[in-house]
């Protein structure tokens, strides 16, 4: 596996995505209920930035991934719309593991 940042930038990332974390979590508490999936959706997707730049990627992630990030711009006014787009990522996700063979 090939690592794309130096062991400083990385740091900086992955401190960054830390306090991305722990303030998004903090700010739960005085935002509107629906903010939640979308807090989630956008910390998974740090968080996978945070991969790529390591030189893990993952197809299968990043066609889950698809939907979501069609469905974010919209998210606060079609939250039914949103939470479906997360269901057709689970499903894209629940697939994968379905046909992952364990190794012999």
């Amino acid at each position: 596996m090939e690592t794309n940042l130096q062991a400083g930038d990385m740091r900086e990332r992955m401190l960054d995505f830390a306090a991305y974390v722990l303030t998004s979590a903090r700010a739960l508490y005085r935002e509107p209920h629906s903010y939640g999936p979308m807090r989630l959706a956008d910390t998974l997707e740090k968080g996978l930035e945070l991969l790529q730049a390591a030189g893990i990627r993952d197809e299968t992630v990043e066609q889950a991934m698809a939907a979501v990030r069609e469905s974010r711009p919209v998210a606060m006014t079609d939250p039914e719309g949103f939470a479906e787009a997360l269901d057709r990522a689970i499903a894209v996700l629940v697939q994968a593991t379905l046909e992952v063979k364990p190794e012999a």
